[in-house]
């Protein structure tokens, strides 16, 4: 059973914090799918990167991002159904064909980035190209980064396109079903519990709002 998480709007050190929560309570041959949106405008970076624009550091790789009004994702899951769990290449293809899938069900076709195709690159995330990418016309518009830790990955992206509220519930739904089907397995929608909430609010406090964290490189 694939878990659907459709969240709300929240601040930056708390959708990293959740995205956390649910990793770290991943439970053996389960998976996880949470959609989400920022309640203003952040910037997000990956752990590795230095910050010196008062980002939110993830624990995921990758440049940096800024949010606004793009629809945010996490993927959880282990080597008992994610068979590509060793292949971060693998990975962004299966998602990000399960993101394109569910952009032409809601009849916005995009296109994967081509190998030795180009933008202007620097360090903004969305303005550089890697194969498996979603392009639309000249312009990226989806683009993840992965960290695995033991048997369990965490991906996180972010859909970066005016959907509409009618369309980003048509979208939510099918991405679920689309990775449900390359699971194997069916789509549950299911709430973030209070516990889980509560733990994201303590990390969020303590870890994600933390200069030591966030300026630690």
């Amino acid at each position: 059973m694939l878990r659907f998480i459709n969240d709300t709007a929240r601040n930056a050190a708390m959708n990293m914090a959740i995205d956390e929560v649910i990793f770290d309570g991943l439970q053996n041959g389960t998976a996880v799918l949470r959609v989400y949106f920022w309640d203003g405008e952040y910037t997000t970076i990956g752990y590795f990167q230095k910050n010196d624009c008062s980002a939110v550091r993830r624990m995921t790789g990758g440049l940096l991002v800024n949010h606004k009004d793009d629809l945010s994702y996490c993927f959880c899951a282990d080597t008992e159904n994610w068979k590509h769990i060793y292949s971060q290449q693998d990975t962004y293809k299966a998602i990000h064909s399960a993101i394109k899938k569910a952009l032409s069900f809601i009849d916005i076709k995009c296109d994967f980035a081509q190998i030795g195709q180009t933008v202007p690159k620097n360090a903004y995330c969305v303005r550089t190209l890697y194969s498996d990418d979603l392009i639309l016309g000249d312009k990226k518009i989806v683009g993840s980064c992965m960290r695995r830790r033991g048997k369990k990955i965490i991906v996180q992206g972010s859909l970066h396109l005016d959907l509409g509220k009618t369309s980003i519930r048509e979208f939510s739904w099918e991405f679920s079903q689309n990775i449900a089907e390359i699971l194997n397995t069916t789509s549950k929608e299911s709430a973030l519990t209070e516990l889980e909430i509560q733990k994201a609010a303590q990390i969020s406090k303590e870890k994600y709002s933390d200069p030591k964290w966030n300026e630690k490189f």
